[in-house]
């Protein structure tokens, strides 16, 4: 059984719903998107009778939940929806507790509804031409620290405290940024600077080690490199994405045939260790994207707990470990660097700028 996510809801206005609820809900085009969103429902348990309402009115922290309990059913965990709290108490293959989270825009940042063409075509824009990258990098770090600092706090405060929480069970953080208005674009770089210390240079394609970033437009600074010692041993692992949103649902339902009124087409950019490095994939049915295409687990070297990488075999994460400050990655599938959703008649226009060639600096 699935839930109910698009009836109405007794005592919600039109003028609270969300604009992205609403564009799902209204355009008969986006039928193929409508039964993907609804799929990840399946045998999910609303516990709180609240998260439907949610999913109509904010919108991202329920759309993650649905997405991310569709991942763990691929990969054959077993999860217990008996207790409140954490959001996924898994029970097989492993013992496994994961709360959810989303970033946000900081208030006063500027909003989705004012994205227009050059944001949704900066998704072709690769860090190297990108302008002020290094601010979009610092508030990308910002944001998804604020995120994983409130789950962290919530978990020792007042999970840990909890009589169904065995604080043996390896404890992960699931993560999606939302964070700023081309979220779609940071591809894991906020994450290896924030976990590893490691901040990605366009110029030099490569890394450099810190210890700390400064907030954009402020003289403040915050700690980076979390996982490089002890300090956060409670968390085993972050799991992570920015490509979770309505173009997800897109290039599934077009992986999927899911619908004959698909009116957009779906562009991937992906990552490749041999050359050229970047690779470009037009979605369909026969080169499709999976729906754990686009997710990261980085694991925390010194965790109490550790989590074997074999747990989500099943899946296309691609995991990260940064043992003895060695970054090592694993996984079935190139990840996914940025997404190009668009209407075909603007896509046919747009598609001659010259993905590969800016990518790869050819």
């Amino acid at each position: 059984m699935t839930l109910n996510l698009f009836g109405k809801l007794d005592g919600i206005e039109e003028n609270i719903l969300h604009r992205k609820f609403k564009l799902l809900r209204d355009n008969p085009a986006l039928d193929g998107e409508r039964k993907v969103v609804t799929s990840w429902t399946e045998s999910f348990v609303d516990r709180d009778n609240k998260i439907v309402k949610e999913f109509q009115t904010t919108f991202h922290s329920s759309f993650w939940e649905f997405y991310l309990h569709k991942v763990f059913k691929e990969a054959g965990f077993v999860i217990d929806f008996s207790q409140d709290r954490p959001d996924f108490i898994i029970k097989s293959p492993i013992d496994l507790n994961i709360e959810a989270v989303v970033s946000n825009i900081r208030q006063g940042g500027k909003g989705e509804e004012n994205r227009n063409m050059d944001n949704i075509l900066s998704m072709l824009e690769p860090p190297h031409l990108q302008e002020n990258y290094n601010e979009f990098l610092d508030e990308a770090i910002v944001r998804n620290s604020n995120a994983i600092l409130s789950k962290s706090k919530k978990y020792v405060n007042e999970y840990a405290n909890c009589e169904w929480v065995d604080q043996e069970t390896p404890f992960v953080i699931a993560l999606s940024s939302y964070g700023q208005i081309d979220y779609g674009r940071e591809y894991y770089y906020p994450l290896l600077a924030l976990l590893y210390g490691l901040y990605f240079i366009p110029s030099k394609n490569g890394f450099s080690t810190v210890t700390e970033i400064t907030k954009p437009n402020t003289t403040s600074t915050i700690p980076v490199g979390l996982f490089n010692d002890n300090s956060f041993e409670h968390i085993s692992a972050v799991i992570f994405s920015c490509t979770t949103t309505l173009g997800k649902l897109t290039s599934l339902s077009i992986s999927q045939s899911l619908s004959s009124l698909q009116l957009n087409t779906v562009l991937n950019i992906r990552q490749d260790y041999e050359l050229p490095i970047y690779k470009t994939q037009m979605v369909d049915p026969d080169n499709p994207e999976e729906l754990s295409d686009g997710l990261f687990i980085f694991h925390n070297p010194f965790a109490k707990k550790k989590i074997s990488k074999e747990i989500f075999a099943a899946t296309n994460i691609l995991q990260l470990t940064f043992e003895d400050r060695v970054l090592a990655a694993e996984g079935e599938n190139l990840p996914i660097v940025a997404r190009l959703n668009m209407p075909k008649y603007l896509f046919n226009k747009f598609i001659s700028i010259d993905v590969d060639k800016k990518f790869n600096r050819r």
